[in-house]
């Protein structure tokens, strides 16, 4: 589910080797070289940004805390990292990647460019992954001006494919991180009381989430009368007696996302918020009862006929909080072994709202939960 955007990351920002082993990102770096090859291109390009950053990070644990990066990837050869960074900072950005060739840059297009003259590339053929969805427009315009004989090609499905099944260490990550967006959010309940604003709760959470190391947490929530309509970026109003708050809360912890939702109300809950709540969590689990290796996305959806497709059902989840396969009732692709998503139902009926979300990964044995759909939860009762 898609949030505000951050401007600037303001979390911890280090590379944990215990949690990102620098041995399995060299295995990595080796599949994607026999990739390469197998498609014949003399190299591949990707482009991740502070939004969407996935394919920079996949290929080299770098994580732009603002702007953008540019990976060079040779069929045979050495890695080059392109940072939208000063020179000061190239120290600084070592120490949260194993490519030894990091270069900053101001202007991309003349750097790209100056580079491929000098690696003898101006004629050579190379695969584009993460160009599409974040390059501005004026600056891929003048590398191809720039580059007028490189045969450019379209590989974000090739990568795309890479990035889908998850080893143990990347589900190791994300539940790391579902585990610090759970410890924040336990401090909840003893936040939430008349009188309090919805941003001061989160301003806590927030808190502890970044303390015990969140690189980013994105979050929306809707209390009072706003529960029973839609989630929102987080606002003041101040909580009363008998409110629903509604938390939905995505966290980045060492590159790897995992998402939750939570549902609390000061005082008892009626019957009618306990059966949509219950409605939520049974939504929740016949989706992940149905995620299996080879079920189609648009299959998936299937088994959630009903619910509002506002917030979406759930998506591909890891090194971006939104990535393949979108389950949709007219999504593209099936799901594969290895795969984590990010499962989600968000219920507003009769003036009433609930939100519940899951993060779980698919295994050829059946569904492994990242982190447990929440109950519902009565606060001072």
């Amino acid at each position: 589910m898609r949030t505000m955007h951050s401007i600037l990351k303001h979390g911890g920002l280090y590379w944990d080797q215990a949690v990102l082993p620098a041995e399995a990102y060299r295995r990595r770096f080796a599949r994607v070289q026999a990739a390469i090859a197998a498609s014949g291109d003399d190299g591949w390009l990707f482009f991740g940004d502070i939004a969407r950053y996935g394919c920079v990070t996949y290929v080299t644990n770098f994580l732009p805390r603002v702007r953008s990066a540019l990976v060079y990837v040779p069929v045979k050869g050495d890695v080059v990292l392109f940072a939208n960074i000063g020179k000061r900072d190239v120290p600084a950005a070592k120490t949260i990647t194993w490519v030894e060739d990091v270069r900053p840059f101001g202007k991309l297009p003349g750097e790209v460019i100056s580079f491929f003259e000098g690696a003898n590339l101006t004629r050579a053929r190379i695969g584009l992954a993460g160009f599409e969805a974040s390059i501005p427009v004026t600056d891929w315009n003048a590398i191809a001006k720039g580059l007028p004989d490189v045969q450019w090609q379209t590989r974000d499905e090739e990568v795309t494919a890479l990035r889908a099944a998850k080893e143990d260490w990347e589900i190791a990550a994300m539940t790391r991180a579902a585990g610090i967006l759970d410890k924040a959010l336990s401090f909840a309940p003893g936040l939430i009381r008349p009188g309090e604003t919805v941003r001061g709760i989160i301003a806590i959470i927030d808190r502890v989430a970044r303390s015990a190391g969140a690189e980013d947490v994105r979050y929306m929530v809707a209390s009072g009368p706003q529960a029973g309509v839609a989630l929102h970026p987080v606002d003041d109003r101040v909580l009363a007696a008998g409110d629903t708050l509604l938390i939905y809360a995505a966290i980045e912890a060492q590159r790897y996302w995992a998402e939750t939702a939570r549902t609390f109300v000061l005082g008892p809950a009626s019957p009618a918020l306990k059966a949509l709540h219950d409605r939520a969590m049974d939504r929740v689990a016949a989706l992940r009862a149905a995620a299996r290796p080879g079920v189609a996305a648009s299959a998936l959806a299937g088994v959630s006929a009903g619910h509002a497709l506002g917030y979406g059902l759930g998506n591909g989840i890891g090194l971006d909080a939104e990535e393949f396969p979108l389950i949709a009732p007219n999504a593209a692709g099936k799901l594969v072994a290895g795969a984590t998503l990010a499962l989600r139902a968000m219920l507003h009926e009769q003036n009433l709202g609930v939100a519940v979300a899951q993060t779980v990964a698919v295994g050829d044995r059946g569904v492994t939960a990242i982190n447990e759909a929440a109950p519902l939860v009565e606060i001072g009762c």
